[in-house]
């Protein structure tokens, strides 16, 4: 389980303090590390990944052998923490990702893409600065401050985000307590999404506040091509993401505008357990 505080550093004077910062009360951070990363991640053709709650990132840090293959869950962000899913496996050079060589993070892979290709869905690239975080003899967090770079189709990107990840002698309490000094002594603004997550909305040219989040969406569009019922329900919770009424709908998809808004309202307080056959559980 990956468990983190992340924000975006607005003002370059903030980012300039954050990389002289040296410790933080009772916290002491350790000398910097500087690694150059190209991130790239990958889905299936359907993106049976995202549909599953999940991304595949290979990380290939310049100047190193081999890469680094991370399975992490969508989502996780709750009152300015973030905790997912993390299972991670080194990459020998030349290896494919369908052979990793850790037997779980392979077989999560072979499940969530059931034999179809896998293929690039997008790439970033971060200058990420590293500390540890230490009291005493205690290894607290790892604080990552970072400047990502996004291209897509002609367009670019560029933001600075700063990390406090927990690590085994850290605590909530101690996440808490950075997290909150930060907030008061930097204009920073808390980062709700992953990397991937804010790429992918740069990519597909989306808002940060939708209807769908990015698994849903993912799903959805999955089965939206279905003649049954739960294609026609896809098609308007597409719709309803994309801004649509109701009423625009019902004349769309000769539905009952009644119809459409008990969807509405049900999708809201169930999700996507609407659908009798969506599963998510949660790994060990």
């Amino acid at each position: 389980m990956e468990i983190e505080s992340k924000f975006l550093v607005t003002k370059e004077a903030d980012f300039q303090a954050l990389e002289n910062l040296s410790r933080l009360d009772s916290y002491v951070f350790s000398e910097a590390k500087i690694q150059l990363n190209e991130d790239i991640f990958f889905d299936t053709a359907d993106r049976n990944i995202m549909a599953s709650g999940y991304y595949l990132r290979v990380r290939k840090a310049y100047g190193e052998e081999g890469s680094w293959v991370t399975i992490k869950s969508l989502g996780g962000f709750e009152g300015g923490t973030h905790r997912r899913e993390e299972y991670v496996s080194f990459l020998p050079e030349g290896t494919s990702v369908l052979k990793c060589p850790d037997s779980h993070v392979r077989d999560m892979i072979l499940e969530f893409t059931a034999g179809f290709d896998l293929f690039p869905l997008l790439s970033l690239k971060q200058k990420r600065i590293i500390r540890q975080v230490n009291m005493g003899k205690k290894l607290i967090a790892e604080i990552y401050l970072d400047r990502v770079n996004l291209k897509s189709e002609g367009r670019e990107k560029h933001y600075n985000e700063f990390e406090v990840e927990l690590k085994n002698d850290g605590s909530s309490e101690d996440l808490e307590t950075i997290r909150c000094f930060l907030l008061k002594h930097y204009n920073l603004e808390e980062s709700p999404f992953s990397k991937f997550e804010r790429a992918f909305l740069f990519m597909e040219n989306l808002p940060e506040k939708t209807f769908l989040n990015l698994r849903e969406r993912a799903f959805c569009v999955q089965i939206a091509d279905q003649k049954n019922v739960y294609g026609k329900q896809a098609q308007i919770l597409i719709g309803l993401d994309k801004g649509q009424s109701c009423e625009d709908l019902s004349l769309l998809l000769k539905i009952p505008q009644t119809e459409i808004e008990a969807l509405h309202s049900e999708f809201k307080e169930k999700r996507l357990s609407i659908f009798p056959f969506t599963t998510y559980e949660k790994r060990s």
